[in-house]
Formats: C-alpha cells, structure tokens, sequence
C-alpha cells in the first residue's frame, strides 16, 4: 500500500443495501476490525495516510466509499441520504463480510455518520470516534439550513454547496477544483470566492499541493468524473430526512470514545466539540495543532499516534507487526 497511489490499495465489491458499494478491505485475517468513514468531497482514499499504518499495528481496516461518491451507486432521491440510509449501508457491508462488531471512525460527514452509526448500531460497536466533526445530539425540532447557517455562520459555504450551480462548477471544473480545496492550511484560500461566491468558477486555477500526489489527484478527478458531484452534494441536501431518521435516537453515547479536533479548521474550529462530554461521557479529546481540516493527511503522524494510544486502550493485546 502506497498512500500516493490509490490503485495500490486492496479495492472490493458488493452489493449491499440494496445499492453497490466500493471498499478497501485491508488484512482481512484479524479479528480486530476498524471501519472508517470518510466526509465530503472525500473518498475512501481520505484515510490513505491511516490504512497502512493501522494494518501494520494488526487491525483489519474496512473503508466504504460512500453512496453517492466515486464507484459506489448514487441513488437519484435526496431521500436516500438520510443517515438511517447511510449507516444501514455500513450495517449491511458488515453483515456481508460476516464481521459482527468494529470500532467506528469517521471524518467530516463521516465523523456524523460515525456518531450515529453507534446510535443506530450500538450492539455493533465497540468505540468510536471523530476527527474534526463533532458529536451533536439529534435534533427534537427540525431546523432547515438557513437557520442553521445563522446559529453556526461558518456553515454559510453550504448555502451555495445546496445549489444546482455547485455542482455545475465541480463537473466542469473538476481538476481545478481539487487542486484548490485539498491544500493544507498553510497554503489554503477560502472555500468560496468571496466575491462571487464561488468555489472554483471564476477564480484563477492553482497549482497541486506538493502535499498530495499526482496520482490521488487524478484518482479524485477520475472518481468524480465517472460519477458527477450531484450524488456527494446530498449530504448538504438531506437535512429534513435525516431529522426525521434520528429525532428519536438515545443523545447519549456509553461507548468509548475518540474526539480528535484540528487546530486551525475553519469549517468545524476545535470549539465547537466543547461540552461533548455531557453527550459521550467516555470520551477522550485531542486537539492537533497547526493543521486545518484536512488533518488526515495534513498531519499523519500526529493523527496516527493518537490512533495507536487509543485503539491501544479497546484492543489491549493487539500484537504490533
């Protein structure tokens, strides 16, 4: 497994829920298994810096790419992403590679669908945990996005994210686009263009990041191509249908658990996991500094540290290869 070429990870098939599903199933020998969700407009390979890593400390690592993105199907209702969709979609890719229990992490959405996926699943669950994204209780009354965005003003970006024009401008721009949202901190400009409130359309087209290859550059451009942007965009769409999924779930979480926030992420800033505890009282929180929200791969080893200490804690005799 090379973390600059997605072509050197171990790519699987199935039908489950109802729809296809693409994973990467790596060591499938351990009993030790991690499923990891990745966020928009990621794809599995957002976790490519982890894979590795978690494999040669033993565990099984099991990354679905989410419905909508890349080579798993994109149903064409914005019903269909509704996070009961979503996580039954982890539930039935477990139950079709017969694993009955897993330690759940997620990024972005993914760290949504994480949280949720231990509410949904909790028999299935041994721990889980976020990076960047987090834990929020169900709603009890159902707000749209625009009151949202005035209660957490640095969700405005999804105004735009929920337009047809959104959409139009990552199908026609999409190299551009990716070389200019998968950038590390240090190097980023703002999500949209804050004069014409745009994300790639208009603005002048950026060179590659040389903190990502050009191999995972042209596997993102390649996956969004074959698929089109509508199908990922849902998540920003669905809002109604996943309060309607989770408005009755348990807010709290027993389970053990993982909040590892960014220190300079502008979308979901290290503040908005404060009280956390209240919800998941069982979990242990880390803060990684000077990365934005890419931290995955911003920050690898830091990220990968914290990974080992903790699963170190829910899987005590884990052999390290």
């Amino acid at each position: 497994m090379d973390p600059n070429d997605p072509t050197t990870f171990r790519h699987q098939y199935c039908q489950a829920n109802g729809i296809r599903i693409q994973y990467i199933d790596e060591n499938q020998s351990s009993k030790k298994v991690l499923l990891l969700i990745h966020g928009w407009p990621d794809l599995w390979c957002g976790w490519r810096e982890q894979i590795p890593f978690l494999v040669n400390l033993g565990y099984r690592v099991v990354v679905p790419t989410l419905r909508g993105y890349g080579e798993t199907d994109a149903p064409a209702e914005t019903s269909a992403y509704g996070e009961k969709s979503i996580c039954g979609d982890f539930a039935a890719l477990l139950d079709y590679l017969q694993i009955p229990t897993v330690v759940v992490l997620g990024h972005d959405w993914g760290g949504m669908s994480a949280w949720r996926f231990a509410q949904f699943y909790p028999e299935r669950v041994l721990a889980v945990g976020s990076f960047c994204t987090p834990y929020t209780p169900p709603e009890k009354v159902y707000y749209p996005l625009e009151e949202i965005v005035k209660r957490v003003p640095n969700f405005g970006y999804q105004l735009h994210l929920v337009t047809p024009a959104a959409e139009a401008e990552i199908n026609n721009n999409t190299e551009a686009f990716f070389k200019r949202i998968f950038r590390p901190v240090a190097e980023a400009e703002s999500l949209l263009d804050k004069k014409h409130n745009m994300l790639v359309q208009g603005r002048p087209e950026v060179q590659r990041s040389d903190a990502i290859s050009q191999k995972v550059i042209d596997y993102y451009v390649a996956m969004y191509k074959k698929a089109g942007a509508g199908g990922s965009l849902q998540l920003y769409k669905r809002r109604k249908y996943s309060y309607e999924d989770c408005k009755d779930l348990n807010p709290m979480i027993t389970k053990p658990a993982l909040m590892v926030t960014a220190d300079l992420d502008k979308a979901l800033p290290p503040s908005m996991a404060r009280g956390i505890l209240k919800h998941v009282p069982n979990a242990e929180i880390y803060n990684v500094k000077d990365s934005g929200h890419w931290v995955l791969w911003e920050k690898p080893a830091e990220c990968n540290a914290i990974l080992d200490k903790w699963l170190a804690k829910i899987f005590p005799t884990t052999n390290k290869l």
